[in-house]
């Protein structure tokens, strides 16, 4: 969340007493935010809504997931899920990746397979 805050203050030239108004909160709330706490709720909700108002792009398609933390975070940012939820769910992915892992890349045919000609087997004299 902290880079989007730090993309919203750039957009709009705004201080962070500015974007705590904006946001109905204490700029000291602000000032956490940008050190790594995490905003709840519909706090979130309004700061996503913010950064797509004043930045024009959603973050969240344009991030690369590059570990569990990540993953966690974005995970963090869905309404009603609970800090539990959210690390049943890495569990979940977690055992994908590790089952995926322990598994051999399956090779793609190249080529198109040709249908198989039947055999023609000489038939029994009589």
């Amino acid at each position: 969340m902290e880079p989007k805050i730090r993309a919203i203050l750039k957009a709009t030239k705004w201080r962070q007493q500015k974007l705590a108004e904006y946001f109905g909160v204490s700029q000291s709330t602000v000032n956490r935010w940008l050190s790594g706490s995490e905003p709840e709720g519909h706090r979130r909700d309004a700061i996503n809504q913010a950064y797509v108002q004043f930045v024009g792009e959603d973050v969240a398609s344009t991030t690369t997931i590059r570990d569990a933390d990540d993953v966690r975070k974005l995970l963090e940012q869905i309404d009603g899920l609970k800090p539990a939820d959210v690390t049943a769910l890495l569990s979940v992915i977690k055992g994908f990746q590790q089952a995926n892992a322990a598994q051999p890349e399956q090779s793609q045919p190249r080529d198109r397979f040709e249908p198989a000609t039947p055999r023609h087997e000489p038939s029994p004299s009589r």
